[in-house]
This record gives structure tokens, C-alpha cells and sequence, in this order.
């Protein structure tokens, strides 16, 4: 088994210790957390585990194999360096760092250990959204022309990082994996309305353009009045909405389509006509499979083979520079900023879904 410990114990970090303690290829043997109360629920419910005040008296447990960091972002990458520098693995939450030239540190750091870096992008390991990907590259939804996703929820507002950071990192994720390609530009605008003294935003809207002509734009708030975690792949021959929170029309796949009645070039207004194609609508029976525990057993795996993981170090860095880029778009008012990837030619390098 792969002993891991866990630096946060909040919210999300819950989550994650309740997955590491459930998995057979993983034991929960510590859990670090500054906050007392946080350490006493802990103790109280996951007894086996060593619980410890501070994250470098955890590193000193020796029975550690690896460290998921769970902490707020602002100390993800020097959580991480000293867990690499110890020669553990590593799995960090996202976002995996909050500047471009930390992640790229701690992929050299991981490479040159020959230690496994992984970033917390669950939504890669759900088998929604393996099944997403499975109808875009059968071809069933013809070419992907454009995708638009939503991630709204009012609350939980948060202090170390806006809602861009917070939210869109899935965003960027997921579509970098259906589209299997990284933005060449994007443009983002934000607004804080709850937090303005800090100019932290509550609401973002953004976009991103890729090489080859497709697009995706993106809305993440935590000021809005219901949750929402939708998206919307619209093709050449069909149109897919993926909904993370209808449980039962998880994936909805509309045979609607545009097309142009007359291809010859229209001469004027009267010769333009377009037609409208509804076809039926289909709505495959998929139960969810909780994404975290198999990113947790797909942690633990890549620590037994050496295999990369799905969203490895590498991933995770591309994800940070897009949101850096964003970031710099809505300080210059909702500029186009192209998406400066450290020089190296970037493609996707995920493995199957399964």
C-alpha cells in the first residue's frame, strides 16, 4: 500500500482523506492542518493517522511514500518543493501553483528525482467526461466548432484566491482534454463586488482561442443563486450538454445542427437560406463514479509503475500558464494575451480514459 499524507484538512481536503482512508491501494497514515479544530476532527474520526500542527514536522514521518497538498494555493508550490526535496510524490490541488515559473520548478525538481507530480485535476479522472470524449472522437458530434461552460455556485467565497483561479482551472482541464490542444490566446474579465477593498473577483467571464479556429468561453461566479456545472459542446452534426449536477441527465445529446441550404455563394439576401435540423434527443444511462477516488488510485499506480499520470506536472503547469494569461487579460481590462507556455511546443499528453 502507498502511505500518503495530507497537508489540509478543510473543506476539499475531507474529501480527499476520505478517499485516501477508503482505497486499497493507499493507507492514511498522517494529515497536517494549523487549525486546531480541524486537527481534532481528524483525530477523532481517522485514529490510525499521526496528526500534526505543522507541515514539516509531518515530513519527517518516515513511513511516508507520497504528500497530496490540500493547503490554500499560496503555499502549494514550497509545500510541494520540500515534499520532493524529501523524496516523496507529490499530488497538488488545483491550481497547482499561482505563477507560471513555480510549476515549471517543481516539474524539473519531480523529473530530476524521478519522483511522480501530479495536479488535482479531477474532473479528468470522471467517467462523465471520458464519455464526452468518447462521443467527440467517434465523430458523432462531427466537428466541435465551439464549446461554452458555466461553473456558478453562490459561496463558498474564498480570500487567497478569486473565482477564476477557484473555478476555472476544471474549465480549462477538461476542454484541453475533449479538444486534445492548449489556447494560443485568450481574454478574460472579472468583477469583485464582495471582496473590493482586496479586488478579489467574484465572477469572471472568459474565453479561449485555439490554433485552429475553435473557441471556448467560460462564466465562473460564486455569486450566483444556484449551482451550476454545465457544459456545452456544440458540433458540426450534434450538440452535447454535459451537466455535472442533473444526476439524471448527466449527458444530453441533441441531434441539431445548421446547415446551409444552398452552397453556392449568395448573391444577395433571398439566395442566403439556412435549415434547421432537429432530430431526436439522446440520453445514455451512465451512473457517476465519485472522479476523486479513481484520481487517488491512479496517484497510487503511478507511484507502483512509474507511469505518468493523467494529469501530470506538465499538465498542470500548461493549466497555470492559461490562467496566468488570464489573469494578465483582466488586468488590462479584458486584453487579448497570447499564453506564454515557457517556449516549449505544447500538446496534451493525457493518457486513455478508462
Amino acid at each position: 500500500m502507498i502511505r500518503i499524507g495530507v497537508s489540509g484538512a478543510g473543506a476539499w481536503g475531507q474529501n480527499l482523506l476520505r478517499n485516501v482512508d477508503a482505497n486499497e491501494a493507499t493507507e492514511l497514515v498522517a494529515v497536517c492542518d494549523p487549525d486546531a479544530a480541524a486537527r481534532k476532527r481528524v483525530a477523532a474520526r481517522y485514529t490510525d493517522a499521526k496528526v500534526y500542527e505543522a507541515f514539516e514536522c509531518m515530513l519527517g514521518d518516515r513511513r511516508l511514500d507520497a504528500v497530496i497538498v490540500a493547503s490554500p494555493p499560496c503555499f502549494h508550490f514550497d509545500q510541494a518543493k520540500k515534499a520532493i526535496d524529501a523524496g516523496l510524490h507529490v499530488l497538488v490541488e488545483k491550481p497547482m501553483c499561482k505563477l507560471r515559473k513555480e510549476a515549471q520548478e517543481l516539474v524539473r525538481l519531480a523529473d530530476g528525482a524521478g519522483r511522480v507530480l501530479m495536479a488535482g485535476h479531477t474532473f479528468l479522472y470522471s467517467n462523465l467526461v471520458h464519455e464526452v470524449k468518447r462521443c467527440i472522437d467517434s465523430g458523432e458530434l462531427g466537428d466541435v466548432m465551439y464549446i461554452h461552460s458555466q461553473r456558478l455556485n453562490l459561496g463558498r467565497v474564498r480570500r487567497d484566491v478569486d473565482a477564476m483561479w477557484n473555478f476555472a482551472p476544471h474549465d480549462i482541464s477538461i476542454t484541453c482534454y475533449l479538444l486534445d490542444a492548449w489556447p494560443q490566446r485568450v481574454n478574460a474579465r472579472g468583477a469583485s463586488f464582495i471582496q473590493r477593498a482586496d479586488d478579489i473577483a467574484d465572477v469572471a467571464f472568459f474565453q479561449m482561442d485555439f490554433a485552429d479556429g475553435r473557441m471556448m468561453g467560460g462564466h465562473v461566479s460564486w455569486l450566483d443563486p444556484q449551482k451550476v456545472r454545465r457544459m456545452v459542446i456544440v458540433g458540426s452534426e450534434k450538440m452535447l450538454v454535459y451537466d455535472d449536477v442533473d444526476s439524471l441527465r448527466h449527458i444530453q445529446v441533441y441531434d441539431k445542427s445548421v446547415e446551409v441550404e444552398f452552397q453556392s455563394t449568395a448573391k444577395n439576401f433571398p439566395d442566403f437560406r439556412t435549415r434547421i435540423r432537429a432530430g431526436d434527443l439522446r440520453i445514455p444511462t451512465i451512473g457517476l463514479v465519485e472522479p476523486l477516488g479513481v484520481e487517488i488510485s491512479h496517484f497510487a499506480e503511478c507511484i507502483e509503475t512509474g507511469a505518468a499520470p493523467r494529469s501530470d506536472g506538465r499538465n498542470g503547469l500548461h493549466v497555470v500558464c492559461v490562467l496566468e494569461a488570464m489573469a494578465e487579460s483582466m488586468v488590462k481590462g479584458g486584453a487579448v494575451v497570447e499564453v506564454d507556455y515557457g517556449g516549449t511546443v505544447v500538446q496534451p499528453q493525457l493518457c486513455e480514459a478508462s
